[in-house]
């Protein structure tokens, strides 16, 4: 009977120690984490919106147990060392342009290639998330990427007339930052011209260049319809996934599997967040700022549009096959396999 009892009594603590045990884990996981998020953006630019609405999402849809912290204009990191600070696990996570440290994670240059049909503002959000996967699964590094919400839209500019067919872009002197852009601009028959997009402005002065491609609110902000007031609207092709979201692997892994998913979901929604603040952003550049500095700009036909892509279509070739079976299956997502 008495042994009885000292059973009972042992079945007894190691139920309460098991439930502590249950107790603290869940606890741990309850706690709030800061962590702190890098990005190059300083609050009234566009894109810190994104970075917000991220922020502020992930802390409302977590109760509170994850929150980040921004760093913004570069503060906590330069953004051409932001992702390997986060691989390096110097920052918790961070807003990164993709092209920046290429080396690295050389499977997303694929999405920095014209000529992709299904990269739209719209479609964007309906491929994210099966590209997303693919590119965690094959990243080298220790992070994870959970969101690319920026894709960006480009125009044509040019000191010339436009007459908006491939003609355009025949032996003009380009303005390129070099890499796969000059793969791409040469395929159209372009020119290019490595300069910094700070000199800009003054090649077009002086003749060093032509014409450029830029983002529709930058060719308004940097004042380049000053030097080169004629614009050709391409509707699709010219289009790249620009800006990507991500965790260092170790913090990561250290978070709740809930609030993981959570932070996927974020990192979704944020895809339709930015890409329509965006669309709206170049629809009023189009039908507001432009035609208020008297530019018309002029609307690439379907027709032109078709035989751009087909210029563009033997680039992807060697983009393809460089990045194996993931390049394969990415390259079908983007409409060009």
């Amino acid at each position: 009977m008495e042994k009885l009892t000292v059973a009972k009594r042992l079945v007894g603590c190691l139920i309460i120690t098991l439930c502590l045990i249950s107790m603290l884990s869940t606890q741990v996981f309850a706690q709030t984490r800061t962590l702190k998020l890098a990005t190059l953006y300083s609050p009234g630019r566009e894109l810190y919106e994104t970075v917000k609405y991220f922020a502020d999402e992930v802390e409302k849809r977590t109760k509170g147990e994850v929150k980040f912290k921004i760093f913004p204009g570069n503060s906590l990191v330069p953004a051409k060392q932001a992702l390997s600070s986060v691989h390096n696990g110097v920052v918790d996570s961070a807003f990164v342009p993709g092209a920046y440290e290429q080396s690295l994670w050389p499977l997303t240059g694929m999405l920095m290639t014209f000529g992709a049909p299904n990269i739209t503002y719209q479609k964007w959000r309906t491929i994210h998330d099966p590209i997303r996967d693919i590119l965690n699964k094959n990243l080298k590094i220790n992070v994870v990427i959970v969101s690319m919400p920026h894709v960006l839209q480009y125009l044509f500019y040019s000191k010339d007339p436009l007459t908006g067919t491939l003609k355009d872009f025949k032996n003009t002197m380009v303005r390129s930052a070099g890499g796969a852009y000059d793969i791409s601009f040469k395929a159209l028959g372009c020119a290019p011209v490595k300069i910094p997009a700070s000199e800009t402005y003054m090649a077009l002065q002086k003749g060093t260049i032509d014409s450029g491609w830029n983002i529709y609110g930058r060719y308004v902000g940097a004042k380049l319809y000053e030097v080169a007031p004629h614009v050709v609207v391409i509707p699709k092709g010219m289009i790249i996934c620009g800006q990507y979201f991500v965790i260092n692997k170790a913090v990561w892994e250290s978070l709740s599997p809930k609030n993981r998913n959570v932070i996927m979901e974020v990192g979704k929604d944020v895809v339709a967040y930015t890409n329509d603040r965006s669309a709206a952003s170049d629809q009023n550049v189009l039908n507001k700022k432009l035609p208020q500095l008297g530019i018309k700009p002029t609307i690439m036909s379907t027709e032109v549009n078709q035989k751009l892509l087909e210029k563009l279509a033997p680039t992807w070739g060697p983009v393809i096959s460089k990045n194996g079976k993931q390049g394969q299956e990415i390259a079908k997502i983007l409409g060009v396999r």
